[in-house]
C-alpha cells in the first residue's frame, strides 16, 4: 500500500516536472507573461550565490528529493513525512 502511494507520487511529480519543462521551453524569452507557476516552484532547494551557506548544493544532493526517491529507506522517510502531514518533504 505504501509502496503504491510512493510510486504514484513519484510518477505524479515526474509528469508535473515534464509538463512544466514543456511549458517553459515553449514560451519565448521576450514574453511578458511569467511562465513559472508559483504553485510548483521549489522553496527549499534554491541554490544561493552568496558566501554564508557555501554547502547548499551538497545539502540538496545528499538530502534532496532525487536521493530520497531512489532508495527504499528514502521512500519510507518521504512516506512518514506525508503521513505526518509535513508541508516540506525533502530539501
Amino acid at each position: 500500500m505504501i509502496y503504491l502511494l510512493i510510486n504514484f507520487l513519484y510518477i505524479f511529480f515526474s509528469v508535473i516536472t515534464r509538463s512544466l519543462q514543456t511549458i517553459t521551453s515553449g514560451a519565448s524569452s521576450t514574453s511578458l507573461v511569467k511562465t513559472e507557476l508559483p504553485l510548483f516552484t521549489s522553496i527549499r532547494n534554491k541554490v544561493r550565490c552568496y558566501f554564508p551557506r557555501p554547502n547548499e548544493v551538497r545539502r540538496v544532493r545528499r538530502h534532496g528529493w532525487q536521493t530520497k526517491i531512489c532508495t527504499p529507506n528514502g521512500r519510507r522517510q518521504i512516506m512518514r513525512r506525508i503521513l505526518k502531514g509535513k508541508f516540506v518533504l525533502t530539501h
